[in-house]
């Protein structure tokens, strides 16, 4: 893997010199007749990290597609270090962070020298709480939710004639499960549990709610009532349902009934109509709509210039949602007061750390395919160029910086 300085050289060095003749335009020219200023000035409306940019930037439908996925790249990359900052704020603050090392950390003025002062903080007051402790944890690997429609809109600007329509052109989600919403029966492949948001046809793990009540095997929000049968007795010792819940019934192993509305696994299938569609991760045996990839790449649908493919599929993966997983934290070492305070502020910030990490190592090889299709922006507007360049230099050096320190809190805790 190429590591992120190196990718910055080669990003940068593809830019064409004209970015510098811009960057020599006076500035009094800005202060001509809006015809004038529109021609040699960069708006915010032109190019804004982490904004949608405009046609006005100019240049050819590519162009402006790689345009737009540097523009993705460097808003996640500047929130990522946002987001991070926070994190380990969080675990030296809980774990009781000298008061001045705290204020040196966030008297911090640049954001990437902010947030290594408070994760390094964050590390050793880590280790000072652990000692000879050794951890064991438990993680599931973070997963990522890829928007179809995006991928679908950014094929579709590949051309300045072209659109994508994504039911004739569905596409895979590859090591991962395609997330539709159908209008019909959805059943599950292979007789496994299927994801539903709808009418489940057998048992229903997550939450069920119906009219008039739905039977219970777990944490009822609303009315819980025994109906008198043996083992029906409504609410349980231990504060959960056992009878019919008049509300919504948040179902635990091995599942219930569900007649109404489930959102959860569902055993069986799932069912939508013409009228409301049911999201689900089966097979759909009615007209359908692909909506998100989840776990897995998101490959396929329109067919357009292999660049353009590229660029788009680096916009989808930087603006893709990941979920933190959960943590579960154990020590082989008696439990005492800094072990407990420990482990609650892991498991409480470790997740998005975990998932953090595994978000920057996509972003690096999403600045490496960007680093490849770079050479079209000759076409955009000469006084966006610097900008753009700044936002690829900026990407670049937020993802470096959050490797740095994701690396550094996971290793602290090994």
């Amino acid at each position: 893997m190429m590591k992120t300085g190196t990718k910055r050289s080669v990003i940068l060095s593809s830019l064409p010199l004209l970015a510098l003749g811009a960057m020599m335009i006076p500035g009094s020219a800005c202060d001509k007749i809006e015809e004038v200023q529109g021609a040699v000035c960069c708006d915010a409306d032109d190019f804004q990290v982490g904004g949608t940019i405009s046609a006005k930037i100019g240049g050819g439908a590519q162009a402006q597609v790689a345009v737009q996925a540097i523009a993705d790249l460097a808003g996640v990359a500047s929130v990522m270090v946002d987001d991070l900052t926070v994190a380990c704020r969080n675990i030296a603050q809980d774990l009781d962070a000298p008061e001045d090392k705290q204020k040196e950390a966030d008297a911090k003025e640049n954001k990437r020298d902010k947030v290594k002062a408070w994760c390094e903080l964050a590390v050793a007051q880590i280790g000072s709480f652990k000692g000879s402790a050794k951890l064991t944890i438990k993680v599931d690997p973070p997963k990522c939710e890829a928007s179809v429609s995006a991928k679908a809109s950014c094929q579709g600007s590949c051309s300045a004639e072209a659109s994508c329509d994504i039911k004739a052109n569905p596409p895979t989600c590859e090591g991962g499960s395609l997330e539709v919403a159908c209008k019909g029966e959805c059943t599950a492949k292979a007789g496994a549990s299927l994801k539903c948001e709808g009418s489940c046809g057998g048992e229903c793990k997550g939450s069920c709610e119906a009219q008039g009540g739905v039977k219970c095997a777990g944490k009822c929000e609303g009315t819980c009532e025994g109906d008198g049968s043996a083992g029906n007795e409504g609410i349980q010792a231990d504060g959960t349902c056992k009878g019919t819940c008049k509300g919504t019934c948040e179902v635990t192993a091995p599942g219930a009934s569900c007649t109404g509305s489930c959102k959860g696994e569902c055993k069986g299938s799932c069912t939508g109509s013409a009228e409301a569609s049911v999201k689900c991760d089966g097979e759909c045996k009615a007209d359908f709509e692909p909506l998100k990839c989840t776990g897995g790449e998101l490959k396929g649908g329109c067919q357009v210039d292999a660049k353009c493919e590229a660029n788009c599929d680096a916009s989808v993966k930087a603006k893709a949602e990941c979920k933190p997983p959960a943590v579960v934290i154990d020590f082989q070492a008696a439990a005492d007061a800094k072990l407990n305070k420990l482990k609650a502020t892991l498991e409480a910030n470790l997740g998005f750390i975990y998932g953090a990490e595994a978000k920057v190592k996509g972003l690096v090889d999403i600045s490496g395919t960007l680093s490849g299709n770079v050479s079209g922006l000759v076409e955009i507007k000469a006084a966006c160029l610097p900008a753009v360049a700044k936002a690829i230099d900026g990407a670049v050096t937020d993802i470096g910086v959050s490797v740095q320190v994701t690396g550094s809190i996971v290793g602290s805790i090994k």
